[in-house]
């Protein structure tokens, strides 16, 4: 009896030691499923290669300045047989924890001199500023030949004018509103046109990246300094950093004290301008696009047909066309704001009164009446 309690013993540690192992290998594979939302989150990065499903991939070329000479690669495979550089296959690797998925490094693990390579993001933003030079020169020619605007020069014209009226002359003073006025239609029409992209199929929205974003806001950030120093003067420029203080009947000690807070808080106001501006922009086309994912991974969380008939394709189509109206209000804002930081430097001290130019002024030392309803 002893003895058969001991096989018995042992077949029951073996049944248990099998399930075990089979619930690791279940455990395992569950865990090495492709997750569904990753890889649909995914499409919203930045990549060297443009989704064309069902037909494949356009793989995009890798571009490197490195070590004193020029180096192009087509594909992955080639980046890795060269035997300089490889591509990180995971997010997370020991030897570079802080790279993305699909960015190339350097097996020697130095840094890559400089990065040119094309990306999804710099290619939808050469397309885009291929196809607006397209227009805009079809548009030209046809004011040309004709002055009654029609086709595409009517809708251009419309444009041209609503960025006139309602942004650039409100807010901006002259002489530099006119100077910049290319300026102000370039971005409200890139930034635009970028946005759109991100709706049609294959697409992608540039804009959704920060880096994108940054370096429009970066640009807006250095007209309106250039214009802040030229309309005002350099001196008069640096001592508006001092927020009025040397204006002040105060102790020298006393501005000191006010000039050691005031200044470091003027300074930072001229950074959050162009901060605000990227971030907007970059945190409002990112926005629609995750809700349309997240819609869309209902169907494959709750596996129901019921959720994607009557929640994922009402709601996907309605953020879908809401989508449209902030691809082109978020440009509207961008070039609206633009002008508004640059208008707040385009001024100079003798500007600083208001003139009321539809009443008459009166001689010197006399008081301005109002006469517009004079008889």
């Amino acid at each position: 009896m002893e003895g058969q309690d001991t096989n018995v013993s042992v077949t029951t540690a073996q049944a248990q030691t099998a399930v075990d192992t089979a619930h690791t290998t279940a455990a395992g594979a569950e865990a090495a499923k492709p997750n569904v939302f990753s890889q649909m989150f995914g499409f919203l990065g930045n990549h060297h290669s443009i989704d064309v499903m069902p037909f494949g991939k356009i793989q995009l070329p890798y571009m490197f300045w490195d070590q004193g000479s020029f180096h192009v690669y087509g594909t992955p495979e080639a980046v890795k047989e060269s035997g300089v550089y490889t591509v990180i296959e995971d997010e997370k690797t020991e030897s570079s924890p802080l790279a993305e998925k699909g960015a190339v490094t350097r097996v020697d693990h130095k840094p890559i001199g400089l990065d040119l390579s094309i990306t999804s993001n710099l290619c939808f933003f050469a397309v885009a500023a291929v196809i607006l030079t397209l227009i805009l020169q079809r548009a030209a020619s046809a004011a040309k030949k004709s002055l009654i605007p029609k086709g595409i020069r009517n809708l251009v014209e419309v444009l041209v004018v609503f960025i006139r009226d309602d942004v650039v002359v409100p807010n901006v003073a002259e002489p530099y509103g006119s100077s910049l006025m290319p300026y102000f239609l370039t971005v409200f029409l890139f930034i635009m046109l970028v946005n759109l992209f991100g709706l049609v199929p294959w697409g992608h929205t540039a804009t959704s990246s920060l880096e994108i974003t940054a370096g429009l806001a970066i640009v807006t950030f250095i007209i309106t300094q250039y214009v802040g120093i030229k309309s005002q003067g350099l001196k008069a420029f640096l001592l508006h950093l001092t927020g009025g203080l040397h204006e002040m009947e105060l102790s020298i000690f006393m501005k000191i004290f006010l000039l050691i807070i005031m200044v470091p808080i003027e300074i930072m106001g001229l950074f959050t301008k162009p901060f605000a501006l990227a971030i907007r922009l970059f945190a409002n086309m990112t926005a629609g696009h995750i809700v349309i994912f997240s819609l869309i991974g209902l169907v494959f969380l709750f596996h129901s047909i019921v959720v994607g008939a009557f929640v994922t394709v009402p709601f996907s189509v309605f953020v879908y066309l809401l989508e449209i109206f902030v691809a082109v209000l978020q440009a509207y804002i961008f070039t609206a704001l633009s002008a508004v930081f640059i208008g707040m430097m385009a001024h100079s001290e003798h500007e600083a009164h208001v003139h009321d130019k539809d009443l008459p002024h009166a001689a010197d030392g006399d008081h301005l009446v109002a006469s517009s309803h004079a008889v």
